[in-house]
């Protein structure tokens, strides 16, 4: 029974008590629920009786529960579902947070095209379909799927197989490479099963987050960092004993950590650990408890290859990071790989069963996680890259006779857990689902594995006179920029958030916010960028895509819709900022930061040294912030470089840094600890703070600049007035798993 433009909760029990096995969801009066109808809107043809969605003659690839969140819409169209009702009802007999649901409507728009509109979201309460629905005369007798037990399964997130062209030809050409990544994610999955959810066997129970797992040789004890980050950041190093003991914390101090790993005799855990001045350093702590000590200075990432043979990164020329092998004592250190260019850097490996081969986890030139790599231990070649094509892979590990290699990859957009036979079968893909696991902690039997699994989600949230107020309803926010009137905020939904030091790749649409009406909708719908940054009147947004062949292109489109995007012709680069007179800053595939007019012409190199990452540019066109090395064997830091004479200013190693549309405010934040954000009041004229020659070394220094204003948000960025900033909320709930190899 449907009353008052919701589901009644007389519905809903029916709906409970009937469950999914029988009968179709939502049944609605007068309708027999043994005989589902095929319903039509648009150009789609939703088909229950064999579980399809189809768009004319082609068949568009949805996951169980995204199939069953479309049913439970479109049998309702014109209804309010609630977010409650349609969590019970999918997810019956486990609990999941509201973004797993968030997540899959956010799927679902992408699969239905670009017209958003089939899927409304009522703010505060759920989601309506208002799409005209046509029933047609009823289909076979519906026969749903076992993953419609929600207690035995998570849907998964699989992709669409093909999308509807876009209303804009060139939205079609920007968003290629991305279509490309998530079909080869698709074809790459080989025949072998998923890992059955209800096998995993949870073995810790944080309420926050655990990651980065390692097993001793005889698979008895596991270590693992306590923390919020993945890859490196603060954190604590706790053992356990396996099935059934209690974690015990064997770190207490603020440095960061990454790469836990026992010794092969048991007696010690060597773990990374990165200084403030990103030092790379090997410590080491006994198994059973101590004082952890420092013991291979930049060495990080260690792993044994034999009783007292060890393989570990080495910086050469900060930030570059090649791998070396040697003894404990460092003796016979030698090269195994070093990425050919600079900045690439290395960060872990993993030596094969036999001794002959590595594996390896490597960032690219623009410090952005690239596939795996299979080398040599000898260093005779720099081997090739394995696992899925073109994805960021973190984590690596061997099978325990060397036949396969299994990898941490985000193929299709979330980390999962993927194999392959050595040395080039084609890639399997293991886990799926809205969780993500990273990590791979492989049993002395080769029978499972222990991974970290995680379900996150973080939102835009807005701060002014009237409280706070979440922005962004659905998916993962992230990349939060007022417009410069203050009346409209921007951000783009991505399936991942990442942190300061995350360096993973993420193409997402972007979205603005209306402020005083609350309502949001994509810029350029479909559009998918990695970054995007509003011009200083607030009449154009500069984008960055990638084109067919994956380099990196800047393309230009209208704030209020009036024209599709366009690319700039001939210009090549990243991390585009608007200067103040309409210039796009920008950095080039060579390391160098140039301007360009809007409409390509006048491209000219804006500082004459290479960077390796650009931060921002002043709103007063006189400054621009970026990672770099002001000499050549420097260590890389942030520093405001001056367009005009004079020299850079160090600011400090690691820092987020971003201006206020006008540049009255300024915010800053330490990676790592951007739960706490400064937003400096800067004086009339002056684009920078009063920096020290020594730069800000701590955040005491920060919080000692005039006019600095400490601000207990995640990721805070001022608006145009004072008291106006948005921020992020991150929900996210990590656990380690012991996982059956299927």
């Amino acid at each position: 029974m449907i009353a008052g433009g919701t589901v009644s909760e007389e519905t809903r029990r029916r709906t409970l008590s009937e469950g999914f096995h029988d009968s179709p969801p939502f049944a609605k009066e007068g309708q027999s629920p043994e005989t589902p109808r095929l319903y039509e809107f648009g150009p789609f043809r939703l088909d229950p009786s064999e579980r399809k969605l189809w768009r004319g003659d082609e068949v568009v690839a949805l996951t169980p529960k995204a199939f069953d969140t479309l049913y439970l819409l479109v049998r309702n169209s014109g209804q309010v579902l609630e977010k409650d009702e349609l969590i019970t009802i999918l997810w019956p007999d486990t609990f999941v947070e509201e973004g797993s649901l968030s997540n899959h409507i956010f799927l679902l728009r992408k699969a239905l095209g670009e017209n958003l509109s089939f899927i409304e979201t009522v703010p505060r309460r759920g989601y309506r379909f208002v799409g005209a629905v046509r029933q047609l005369p009823p289909a076979a007798p519906l026969h749903l799927e076992k993953p419609l037990e929600g207690h035995r399964q998570l849907a998964s997130e699989v992709p669409v197989a093909r999308r509807r062209r876009g209303a804009f030809a060139v939205a079609a050409i920007a968003v290629a490479s991305v279509l490309l990544v998530m079909g080869a994610a698709l074809w790459l999955r080989g025949p072998v099963p998923l890992s059955d959810r209800s096998q995993w066997v949870p073995l810790t129970k944080f309420p926050d987050s655990v990651s980065q797992p390692a097993l001793s040789a005889d698979g008895r004890m596991l270590v693992f960092i306590r923390g919020a980050y993945t890859f490196f950041g603060p954190g604590q190093v706790y053992v356990k004993m396996l099935p059934n003991g209690q974690p015990a914390q064997l770190t207490h101090d603020s440095l960061d950590k990454m790469s836990p790993v026992f010794s092969p005799d048991g007696a010690r855990i060597a773990y990374t650990a990165v200084d403030p001045q990103l030092d790379w350093d090997t410590w080491v702590v006994p198994t059973l408890g101590g004082e952890p000590q420092p013991w291979l200075r930049n060495a990080s990432g260690l792993v044994w290859t034999g009783p007292q043979q060890v393989m570990f990164s080495n910086i050469r020329k900060s930030p570059h990071m090649g791998i070396v092998a040697a003894e404990e004592s460092r003796i016979g250190e030698h090269d195994v790989y070093v990425p050919a260019e600079e900045p690439g850097m290395a960060h872990r490996s993993y030596p094969s069963p036999n001794g002959k081969w590595a594996l390896l986890a490597e960032m690219d030139r623009d410090h952005i996680w690239s596939p795996c790599r299979l080398v040599p231990m000898d260093g005779s070649s720099r081997g090739r890259q394995v696992g899925p094509p073109g994805a960021a892979c973190t984590f690596a590990a061997w099978s325990p006779d060397g036949r396969w290699m299994y990898f941490t990859s985000d193929a299709g957009g979330l980390n999962h857990i993927w194999r392959q036979r050595f040395p080039d079968g084609q890639v399997q893909q293991i886990t799926d689902g809205p969780t993500e696991e990273e990590g791979i902690a492989m049993a002395p039997d080769g029978r499972s594995f222990v991974t970290a699994v995680a379900l996150e989600n973080v939102s835009v949230w807005l701060h002014d006179a009237h409280g706070e107020r979440q922005i962004s309803v659905e998916g993962n926010a992230t990349e939060p920029k007022f417009a410069p009137d203050g009346k409209k905020l921007c951000y783009r939904i991505v399936k991942k958030a990442a942190n300061f030091f995350q360096f993973i790749k993420m193409a997402g649409e972007v979205w603005v916010a209306d402020l005083e009406s609350g309502r949001s909708a994509p810029l350029a719908s479909g559009f998918q960028v990695f970054g995007y940054d509003i011009s200083a009147d607030g009449r154009q947004v500069v984008l960055e895509t990638e084109d067919r062949e994956g380099k990196p292109r800047l393309w230009l489109t209208s704030f209020e819709r009036e024209s599709p995007p366009r690319p700039l012709p001939n210009v090549e680069g990243r991390q585009p900022r608007f200067g103040p007179s309409g210039e796009i800053f920008f950095r080039g595939s060579d390391g160098f930061v140039y301007r360009v007019r809007p409409d390509g012409t006048g491209m000219q190199k804006a500082l004459q040294q290479p960077i390796l990452m650009f931060v921002a540019a002043s709103p007063d066109g006189k400054w621009l912030v970026a990672w770099a090395r002001t000499t050549d064997n420097g260590l890389a830091a942030v520093y405001a470089f001056p367009l005009g004479e004079g020299s850079p200013l160090l600011i400090r190693p690691r820092i987020r840094w971003q201006w206020s549309p006008g540049g009255r405010f300024l915010s800053l934040a330490l990676p790592f600890h951007e739960g706490r954000t400064y937003i400096v009041a800067l004086p009339p004229g002056e684009a920078l703070p009063p920096i020290p020659p020594a730069g800000l070394p701590s955040e005491e220094e920060i919080a000692r600049l005039p006019g600095a204003q400490k601000i207990d948000a995640l990721r805070a960025v001022p608006g145009p007035s004072p008291g106006v900033y948005a921020f992020s909320r991150n929900t996210t709930q990590r656990n380690l798993y012991r996982i059956p190899v299927p």
